[in-house]
């Protein structure tokens, strides 16, 4: 508070002293008009006394507030008189130098580690101040740039171009992803521009892409051709072509060779899904139509939301997957429990068979993985596709009892959740 201050209890002195001294000299005996002159002439030096030590007084917690406000700023250099201030003056001034050399070593620390770390980064990293000079810039930046990149040199000198609060670089516009932060560093503002390099990861995502689809179709080709070449083979090597086994040999090329279109079909079919157009439909009528409806028990809600073409091709799969591992591994009637209900704004169905359950849970949706001699590992992944496109997912498990488990899982429209 204001007469808190030294020079302020200084006057309130002077003042107390002059009442003193005026009831003194008025109880010796001299007149009103005497005293009155005696203090109008002693109060100049006091006020004079006084002005010089307020002004002294406020220049140096005026100082004090100017170092405050340049540590603040980030001004490291900045030092004050020290033999003008008073003690407690000093002692404050004195105690924010140590704070602000410990401060100087945290940023220190901070700025070293930060350089550490961009320095090994494999993408490139810039850092400007509020001025959009060059404070740092890692050795990828200058290889990606292709360009030296001198600290303190201007962002737009150096080929950066500025969008509202974003920093980008039109060399990098291809290929790149690039990204600008503003963040604070040593008490400044800074913005620390980055780019990621697009072109390698898809680059072996496509590589790995194509590698599989090849290894896929060689496979596939390999097993219907090889027998074709065999069996031709053995035709033309004798001198008479007998009547039953050419029929024989030409059957089973046909057989092969089916099974090869069927394979590029169902390869083109998941290509090509269009996009789901849901509505509403009577589930238990859409499971009569399925060839394996003899088989399945169903229970729950009658109604859901879905892409009527979709969900069937999607109920086939997994019907026609279920039946065929309960036919082969089981000599009781395939068995499938079909659950349906909703839980909150999301759909699920369930499917239970009474098989042996699944081999590999982990492979299942992978594309083109199948353990049946005669799959094309297509079905399931066509299934992932088609719940894929109606926002949900689709989930392989085994029960407690061993027996194969299917989860399908959608959401509701919005108007009909609860």
């Amino acid at each position: 508070m204001p007469w808190l201050k030294t020079s302020y209890v200084l006057l309130l002195s002077i003042a107390l002293l002059f009442v003193v001294l005026s009831l003194y000299l008025l109880q010796s005996g001299c007149t009103v008009l005497a005293v009155v002159t005696l203090l109008y002439l002693a109060s100049w030096p006091a006020l004079a006394l006084w002005y010089l030590l307020h002004r002294r007084e406020q220049r140096q917690w005026q100082q004090l507030s100017s170092y405050v406000m340049a540590l603040q700023a980030g001004e490291t250099n900045y030092r004050l008189m020290q033999e003008g201030l008073s003690l407690p003056a000093l002692q404050l001034y004195q105690q924010l130098v140590l704070l602000s050399q410990s401060r100087q070593k945290d940023d220190g620390k901070q700025q070293l580690l930060f350089t550490a770390l961009w320095q090994h980064l494999p993408y490139p990293v810039c850092v400007f101040d509020a001025g959009q000079r060059l404070l740092y810039a890692n050795t990828a930046a200058s290889h990606s740039l292709q360009r030296p990149l001198l600290t303190g040199s201007d962002a737009s000198q150096l080929g950066f171009r500025r969008a509202d609060a974003d920093v980008f670089h039109p060399d990098l516009q291809t290929g790149w992803l690039q990204h600008s932060v503003q963040f604070q560093l040593q008490s400044q503002q800074c913005v620390i521009y980055y780019a990621s390099d697009l072109r390698h990861p898809l680059y072996q995502q496509q590589k790995a892409s194509q590698q599989q689809l090849i290894r896929v179709l060689s496979h596939e080709l390999r097993n219907s051709l090889t027998p074709m070449a065999s069996m031709s083979e053995t035709l033309l090597s004798t001198d008479e072509l007998p009547e039953a086994q050419t029929r024989q040999v030409l059957s089973r090329i046909h057989q092969r060779s089916l099974r090869l279109l069927g394979f590029i079909d169902s390869y083109v079919q998941l290509q090509q899904l269009p996009a789901a157009q849901p509505q509403w439909l009577n589930l238990p009528e859409l499971l009569q139509e399925m060839p394996q409806a003899d088989y399945v028990q169903f229970s729950g809600e009658l109604y859901c939301y879905a892409d009527p073409e979709q969900l069937a091709q999607l109920l086939l799969n997994i019907l026609k997957n279920a039946v065929e591992a309960c036919s082969a591994d089981t000599e009781k009637a395939p068995e499938i429990i079909l659950n349906f209900y909703c839980i909150g704004d999301q759909q699920l169905l369930t499917l239970t068979d009474n098989g042996p359950g699944f081999s590999n849970t982990d492979n299942l949706f992978t594309p083109f993985y199948t353990t049946k001699p005669t799959g094309s590992g297509v079905g399931l992944m066509l299934c992932q596709e088609i719940m894929h496109l109606h926002e949900g997912t689709i989930k392989a498990s085994n029960t407690s009892s061993g027996h194969g488990c299917i989860e399908l899982r959608w959401p509701l429209p919005a108007l009909a959740r609860v």
